[in-house]
């Protein structure tokens, strides 16, 4: 069954201009697309298996990296629109584990700042209950296996290119912290 592309309503949002974020509509509907060709691509190798072995694996790695950025700008857009301000069982989680809410963001835009292109999360182990932020690179490179993402930061240069400079990507950080809807993070930490 293919995936179907997902829309996001979101609203005009201050440091986040319509036209970056339509650039960066398109380019998630191309990892959705590319799932869906990835996904029957292997399909019909596989008819063939022996044969088509060499293919399979790579399709297979391709198919992480398409499937995790589709996945994490869905996180990452549903994050989006509201007014930065963070209430609730999943404020209290955080401020528990790193101490405050701003030590948390201190963390986020520290690791947000590092060289390279990537993505910071919030996960979530539900396993030890306990919280951290990571750095994922490839979109499929770093994830903490049975975690769960409660917030995503994108921090690869096309999510604000068309806003700010490279040299600028702070600015682009604090306006997601500005417009982040914390309600979808919350959703996901209850659940």
């Amino acid at each position: 069954m293919p995936y179907i592309e997902q829309s996001f309503n979101l609203p005009e949002m201050t440091g986040l201009s319509t036209k970056q974020m339509e650039a960066h509509f398109k380019l998630y509907a191309g990892y959705v697309k590319n799932v869906n060709a990835v996904a029957a691509k292997i399909d019909e190798y596989k008819k063939d298996s022996e044969a088509n072995a060499a293919a399979i694996s790579e399709l297979t790695r391709r198919y992480a990296f398409e499937w995790n950025g589709m996945r994490l700008h869905e996180i990452y857009f549903a994050g989006l629109g509201g007014d930065g301000s963070i209430i609730g069982p999943l404020a209290d989680a955080i401020a528990g584990y790193y101490g405050s809410i701003d030590t948390w963001k201190a963390d986020v835009k520290a690791m947000a700042m590092m060289r390279g292109i990537g993505w910071v999360l919030l996960v979530l182990d539900r396993t030890t209950n306990t919280m951290r932020n990571i750095w994922v690179s490839d979109h499929e490179v770093s994830h903490l296996a049975g975690c769960d993402i409660l917030f995503a930061l994108d921090v690869w240069e096309h999510a604000y290119l068309l806003d700010y400079m490279p040299a600028q990507r702070a600015d682009y950080v604090n306006a997601v912290f500005a417009n982040v809807n914390w309600a979808a993070a919350e959703t996901r930490f209850i659940a």
